[in-house]
């Protein structure tokens, strides 16, 4: 039997699929996954959808803010970041915008402590070549499409963080209306 590059590739996807798959079913374990031994297990049937929560933007536009999250890259011992993930974090709960933060160093900081470490496909997915890796960063990204956009690079005041994040939901409002 000769062995292509293509035969190693699909054997490599096989078993790519196959872990993803026992590591998804784990999660439906009760005392597995995330939450931990002894914590309930929440299953996507079990989900309610999020009630709508509109946001008027300074164009006038409304965005329904349970349709998208704030994905916010940190590392545990950069400064930037512990001066940035307490605003971030009172403006997302102040809004009802969900953040989902991720680590870069394996660890969280006291802001979010349960950050999730960034896989290298994260990573490439949302730092194509030639944009910088660097924290904090934040990306807007639609639940539905996974649609992403970057928001910023470094911590910013809380006027200036709203400011942007405004003219990014105009930009991915308007695209998204258009893809539809």
């Amino acid at each position: 039997m000769k062995i292509t590059p293509s035969s190693l590739l699909v054997l490599a996807l096989g078993i790519t699929y196959a872990a993803v798959r026992a590591d998804a079913a784990a999660l439906d374990r009760p005392g597995h996954g995330v939450m931990g031994a002894g914590q309930p297990v929440i299953h996507a049937s079990d989900r309610k959808k999020p009630s709508a929560h509109w946001r008027i933007l300074s164009n006038g536009q409304q965005v329904d803010l349970s349709q998208w999250k704030v994905v916010v890259f940190m590392q545990y011992h950069c400064p930037y970041c512990h001066q940035f993930d307490p605003l971030l974090k009172r403006l997302g709960e102040r809004m009802g915008l969900s953040v989902f933060p991720y680590t870069l160093d394996g660890q969280g900081d006291e802001t979010y402590p349960g950050a999730l470490p960034a896989p290298a496909d994260v990573m490439k997915a949302f730092f194509p070549s030639p944009m910088p890796i660097a924290t904090p960063t934040t990306f807007l990204v639609n639940v539905n499409t996974l649609n992403t956009w970057p928001i910023m690079q470094g911590a910013s005041d809380e006027y200036a963080f709203l400011t942007r994040l405004d003219r990014v939901f105009q930009e991915a409002v308007t695209k998204e209306a258009g893809s539809e």
